[in-house]
């Protein structure tokens, strides 16, 4: 890291607003246009660039930067992009087999698709069982209540942000929690 890096870290560690200003005027633009080549939505990619400056002021006391602070914020640039692309992906997942449940629940071809579908059904209903009280109530509100993000928040008292951070944790326990149980969406 450079002398001019390590001295803006310091004074972004001590909470200097001119320090996080000048950080997030140098690289906004390029973290943005760098967000978007992976999620492909403007709108998406300037959310992710928004949160990432959020965490990076909330956590200035803590962060370690080894390298260089363009690498670092590129680096978490790309990581929060792949995170959203997995939970899209999950999220696709999900609304496949609300589809396909409500395809199959007027009267399945045969015994096996049914077992299927209900035993699919168990496995998810159990799955959004196990996550946590506010995780789990957070996900119902969204996913079966239809709920938007803000009125979820605005309905139990919490920040839109917790509620983003809920879906985050519900969606990356479900995928791990229904890895296996893909296959019978598909089929």
């Amino acid at each position: 890291m450079e002398n001019d890096e390590i001295i803006l870290m310091n004074k972004l560690r001590e909470g200097d607003h001119h320090s996080f200003e000048h950080l997030f005027k140098s690289y906004y633009r390029m973290l943005t246009l760098f967000a978007n080549r992976f999620v492909n939505d403007i709108t998406i990619a300037q959310e992710i660039t928004c949160d990432l400056f959020a965490d990076v002021w909330e956590k200035r006391a803590q962060l370690e930067v080894t390298g260089s602070i363009k690498s670092y914020l590129f680096k978490m640039t790309q990581n929060r992009c792949l995170n959203y692309l997995k939970h899209k992906r999950i999220e696709s997942l999900y609304v496949l087999y609300l589809q396909h449940q409500q395809d199959t629940s007027n009267q399945p071809a045969d015994f096996e698709q049914a077992f299927n579908n209900k035993e699919l059904a168990i496995e998810i209903s159990a799955a959004i069982g196990s996550l946590p009280e506010q995780c789990r109530t957070v996900f119902k509100m969204s996913r079966y209540g239809n709920m938007k993000y803000k009125d979820i928040a605005s309905q139990l008292g919490i920040s839109q942000k917790t509620v983003e951070r809920h879906m985050c944790i519900a969606f990356e326990k479900l995928r791990k929690l229904l890895k296996n149980s893909v296959n019978l969406i598909n089929s």
